[in-house]
């Protein structure tokens, strides 16, 4: 009995989570009322109470809960470990788990994260990337170094995220795979040689 009513719970949520984002996509979050979406995923107000306090409870809960997937994915992040693998022309394993999280929700992230959507939310997504780099590039970066870490961190950072977003908005027709290997790619070898604009340092013709 248990197991049906919990069948019965998770398939009016994806009702709901239907209907909003559907919603979305007509209009701003701020003008979407709860009866908006019970009356498009065709339940009634209560069933809706039931689940959320409010649509904005309901936007948050969906947000916080794609977060805390996505950061599972970037703390598994490893940089000389990610250069390791594109020496090998191979894409990195935990690059491909994130990409594939973004693609599980790559609707919502799309309209979250777009023009109309949430600025704070894009700046939450950014600073895991930021908060990960920076945990191995004070390692690996000499205090020497040309340009400075900060600056580093956060070049990598906006640029891997730049490619997040232009993934999303151009319907994601590449796949997890091509993505993880293209943002490896351009992290240790920059835009220029991943590019095929210059021959990388070393290579002659």
């Amino acid at each position: 009995m248990t197991e049906k009513l919990d069948r019965r719970k998770a398939r009016t949520r994806q009702l709901l989570h239907d209907a909003l984002m559907a919603l979305l996509q007509e209009k701003s979050a701020d003008s979407i009322t709860v009866t908006d979406v019970a009356d498009r995923a065709d339940v009634n107000r209560g069933t809706f109470y039931l689940h959320y306090r409010d649509v904005g409870d309901m936007l948050q809960q969906l947000k916080d809960g794609v977060l805390d997937r996505v950061r599972a994915c970037v703390e598994k992040l490893d940089i000389s470990e990610a250069m390791r693998y594109i020496d090998r022309e191979e894409p990195y394993p935990a690059s491909v788990s994130i990409f594939e999280e973004i693609a599980r929700h790559g609707e919502f992230l799309r309209i979250t994260l777009g023009p109309q959507g949430d600025l704070s939310y894009a700046r939450q997504l950014r600073e895991l990337f930021v908060s990960r780099i920076h945990l191995k590039l004070k390692t690996l970066a000499p205090e020497d170094a040309a340009i400075p870490t900060d600056y580093l961190i956060a070049y990598i950072a906006s640029a891997n995220f730049g490619l997040v977003l232009h993934w999303l908005d151009t319907g994601r027709e590449l796949t997890p795979q091509q993505m993880a290997k293209m943002m490896v790619s351009l992290m240790n070898y920059g835009p220029l040689v991943s590019g095929g604009i210059r021959k990388a340092p070393g290579l002659k013709g």
